[in-house]
């Protein structure tokens, strides 16, 4: 196998809502490195797999099936090969494999529930027979080296919902997807139910979308609360994807003190935020 180039940088930040815990955070995200391998066309290749979930609040146990998924969906990427070419077979192995981790969860939290001395209410026996409900966005960035040694980095992304990929250039948004317009923002986004096990009706919703990067550009994978953030008209203010390098460099902490003052200016909706970066590093 030829040189590999170096994986993008990568960097996971979570904020819970103003007022709530960490642990109580009904977002989540994923990211993994996959192994080097060769393609059909001979090229050396290396993939990143990130993804994040918003989980709906009205539903039981939300935060934990946004958890579920992060890993199911980055677990089902990384064994499908090229997943965006048989769309209905990943959402059918990723549907199937959480479905199954998702008995076995709940098996474990009603019996956790009971030696704790808190067992599950007649109350709460409907929301868990209804299921948790979340939504969901995944993306492989890949990177591929010709016989030449020239590098050629791809992204393939999927969306169930209103949690947003962009593409920055120069820290300027280039593209987003699912979502390109604040408008398209509404209550009541597409969501994956952990009782939904119709794979031909997700498949159906599910958004498929490919781009290619340049050296020096990013990917940023977001709840909705900030893709509305990164959609807003803002002249006064720095590039987004500038302003986000450099909170995001000087930790968690700046970033969640940055998001609580966004929040207190009303430019920001008060809910749990969580923001994947993807840089693929510049030349030279």
């Amino acid at each position: 196998m030829g040189d590999l180039p170096v994986l993008p940088d990568r960097q996971l930040l979570r904020v819970p809502k103003a007022g709530s815990l960490r642990e109580e955070c009904e977002d989540a995200g994923h990211i993994w490195p996959g192994d080097p391998r060769v393609d059909g066309e001979g090229r050396a290749v290396t993939s990143l797999y990130a993804a994040v979930s918003d989980g709906a609040s009205e539903s039981l146990l939300a935060g934990a099936w946004a958890e579920r998924l992060v890993n199911d969906v980055v677990e089902s990427m990384c064994l499908a090969g090229d997943w965006w070419q048989d769309l209905g077979g990943f959402v059918g192995d990723l549907i199937s494999r959480s479905a199954d981790r998702w008995d076995a969860f709940l098996t474990w939290y009603q019996a956790d529930r009971a030696e704790r001395g808190r067992p599950i209410t007649w109350y709460e026996q409907p929301g868990l027979e209804k299921g948790a409900f979340a939504t969901v966005l995944g993306v492989e960035l890949r990177s591929s080296v010709a016989e030449s040694g020239e590098v050629s980095w791809d992204w393939y992304a999927f969306a169930l919902g209103d949690s947003c990929l962009f593409h920055l250039r120069d820290g300027q948004v280039h593209g987003a997807f699912p979502i390109n317009d604040l408008d398209d923002f509404g209550i009541t986004p597409q969501l994956l139910g952990s009782r939904n096990h119709d794979v031909a009706l997700v498949a159906e919703r599910v958004r498929v979308a490919h781009g290619t990067l340049l050296p020096g550009d990013e990917l940023l994978l977001a709840t909705d609360a900030l893709a509305a953030w990164l959609l807003s008209p803002r002249p006064e203010l720095p590039a987004p994807g500038m302003l986000l390098a450099e909170l995001a460099e000087l930790g968690e902490e700046s970033f969640e003190e940055w998001v609580n003052d966004q929040r207190a200016r009303s430019r920001m909706r008060n809910d749990d935020v969580t923001l994947i970066r993807m840089r693929v590093r510049a030349e030279g």
